[in-house]
């Protein structure tokens, strides 16, 4: 069994999970949200996920964060110490599905590679070519 974190400041992850819903229904079944808020620490939503994650040892859990080295990042990074927990910062849409789809067994070394290398690949400069013979609106 596997459980994904999506974790970020503010609404991010709440917006991305609604994305993923729409994409792939109730696959999404396993995903969660987490937004961190002004005043709130994401500490303490680590150390509750912990008490979590602790109780429920043969599950999965793969936790993805916004940005690397920003609060709720690093505060996730402790929850490493434990076997069933694997950690990417950089989240986006390309991440969540790949993960959603193509990753069904536990993820090895070499699959967390391969799902960073992929989530990589859905960034690219996006220009459209015109034809000097074709009309421009």
């Amino acid at each position: 069994m596997r459980k994904i974190i999506l974790a970020s400041h503010g609404d991010f992850s709440k917006g991305l999970l609604d994305s993923v819903k729409m994409i792939v229904g109730d696959l999404a079944n396993c995903v969660n949200s987490y937004s961190l808020y002004p005043g709130q620490s994401a500490s303490d939503f680590a150390l509750e996920l912990e008490k979590t994650i602790v109780e429920d040892k043969e599950c999965e859990y793969i936790i993805l964060s916004d940005l690397y080295g920003a609060s709720v990042c690093t505060a996730m990074l402790r929850l490493t110490k434990l076997h069933n927990v694997k950690l990417f910062s950089g989240m986006n849409l390309n991440m969540v599905l790949e993960l959603l789809t193509r990753f069904s067994d536990k993820l090895t070394t070499e699959d967390a590679e391969q799902l960073s290398k992929e989530s990589r690949m859905g960034i690219q400069n996006v220009t459209l070519q015109i034809n000097e013979e074709e009309e421009v609106f």
